[in-house]
């Protein structure tokens, strides 16, 4: 007697569902269970990768890109990640090996939005200023897939701070903003790279002519807008065809700070005036007016155990999570990893990331595709 085979929807149930009540499933799981089932099949891999669908997918804080320099090894660079949790295997492993350079010859210089800016420096002589030749490359580290952009125009004796802004809810296209800074520093203009056209253009400043950056600081892309911090205690702002310039008031405050985002807004972290041993949070709500409100006090005091640490010296603010209230450090001579609940005003020590780890801690979000050619 002959055996009746099963119906394929009863074979393979998960079959009879429909994209929509797939994607319903899939975003409520982990983000390193939804990156698995991408290989599940070709149906899976093309729906988690779709671009309607991204929306839908979990885009959260997982880790961090950092470095450590040790001359006792060789090479005395290596690149490290760490998850959020600081537990478990890192959901990246920063080997770079997909890039076409060795990973010691591989510098992350940006994170956006889950693609990554870094410099790649190339076989061949110093110039006469003792640097190497170098292309950028934008990757994406979860698909392990890249591109090496085209050559820009560096003349003798300038200096250049490269910037990465990508943001795959407004636009397929990444943008790589280099600062144009002339022998004292001053910014005199920026170089935009657009993945639309696959090249450069140039325009000059139309900031004052005494901007110059904030060593060490960290930019923010929002909205379109580049915006940097400038020691004249202002933020410098361009949009991606460098048509629209603007200058925004940081705020009201003497001490230095620095300029985060969260919840679509522009952040800005500064010692309180009145208290050396409290954090004030600004949040830029009108934009169009420069209006800033203090948002957040943090007692550095209760966040590290009494100690009296100095601000942006002792330790840094590394990132705010994009979808709640928590504000990540870095301190101390072992740069011990913490989180601190703004709403909640509870601390938690993630891990030790040793003395020998060295910024810049690249806050990273993944982004599901698998060919750069597709964002871009």
């Amino acid at each position: 007697m002959a055996c009746l085979e099963e119906p394929p929807e009863k074979r393979y149930p998960l079959a009879n569902l429909t994209d929509e009540l797939l994607v319903e499933i899939l975003r409520r799981l982990p983000i390193r269970s939804l990156c698995r089932f991408k290989c599940v099949s070709r149906s899976w891999r093309d729906l988690i990768s779709d671009r309607g669908h991204r929306k839908k997918l979990p885009h959260t804080l997982v880790g961090f890109f950092y470095k450590s320099l040790n001359g006792e090894r060789s090479p005395c660079l290596a690149h490290h990640f760490t998850n959020v949790t600081g537990k478990g295997m890192p959901f990246i492993y920063p080997s770079f090996s997909f890039l076409p350079v060795c990973s010691s010859d591989v510098i992350p210089l940006d994170c956006c939005n889950g693609l990554l800016l870094c410099r790649c420096f190339q076989p061949g002589p110093h110039d006469s200023d003792g640097n190497r030749p170098f292309h950028y490359a934008v990757c994406n580290p979860a698909s392990e897939r890249w591109v090496m952009l085209p050559d820009g125009s560096w003349a003798s004796g300038e200096v250049r701070t490269a910037r990465l802004g990508f943001d795959p809810a407004a636009s397929s296209h990444f943008h790589v903003v280099e600062y144009v800074e002339d022998e004292y520093e001053y910014i005199t203009g920026v170089d935009i790279y657009s993945s639309k056209t696959g090249s450069w253009s140039s325009s000059e400043s139309e900031w004052s002519d005494n901007a110059m950056l904030c060593d060490g600081s960290r930019s923010v892309f929002l909205n379109g807008i580049m915006h940097s911090l400038v020691l004249r205690n202002e933020i410098v702002a361009v949009d991606m065809e460098g048509k629209r310039w603007r200058t925004i008031p940081r705020p009201p405050s003497d001490e230095f700070g620095f300029i985060r985002q969260a919840h679509g807004h522009l952040l800005y972290f500064d010692m309180d005036q009145n208290e050396a041993n409290k954090l004030s949070v600004w949040i830029l709500e009108d934009y169009s007016t420069d209006k800033w409100t203090v948002k957040y006090k943090i007692s550095t005091l209760g966040l590290f155990g009494g100690k009296k640490l100095r601000f942006d010296f002792d330790y840094q603010v590394i990132a705010v999570h994009p979808e709640c209230n928590l504000v990540f450090f870095v301190y101390g001579w072992d740069n011990t990893l913490m989180a601190y609940e703004m709403d909640r005003r509870e601390v938690r020590v993630i891990r030790n990331l040793g003395h020998d780890s060295n910024g810049p801690y690249l806050p990273y979000v993944p982004f599901f595709s698998d060919s750069l050619a597709e964002e871009h």
